[in-house]
């Protein structure tokens, strides 16, 4: 019986030897956070303000879709970067999504792609 293959953890760890590879990682002090011993609670402050909501989001993306045509993708992958860049916190997933997002962006020159994003991060 042949074992089935998880896709998402094999370009995890794809990605994550690339980007080894690319750039220094960080010093282990640097990463340890401490741990959180419960999820945020749901207040007024952190409610989305009226008429946003993923829905709404949703609907303006298929109109940035229609609009954009065959550019979209690219728009799309700059808006999930800059959307996660304005997280007061990065987790490793979040550089997982940015990675991912700057490999489908990249093209064939997805290397120097990953490679420059992180060296002006760095900057």
């Amino acid at each position: 019986m042949s074992k089935k293959k998880n896709t998402l953890k094999d370009l995890d760890e794809f990605l994550k030897q690339q980007a080894a590879t690319l750039v220094a990682p960080a010093q282990l002090g640097d990463t340890i956070r401490e741990p959180q011993s419960e999820p945020p609670k749901l207040s007024s402050e952190n409610v989305p303000a009226v008429g946003i909501n993923p829905t709404k989001i949703l609907d303006d993306l298929a109109v940035l879709a229609k609009k954009e045509g065959s550019s979209f993708r690219r728009v799309f992958y700059d808006l999930i970067i800059k959307s996660i860049e304005t997280q007061t916190e990065s987790s490793p997933e979040d550089k997982i999504l940015i990675n991912t997002a700057l490999y489908l962006k990249g093209g064939d020159q997805w290397k120097e792609t990953i490679r420059s994003y992180w060296k002006d991060k760095r900057s």
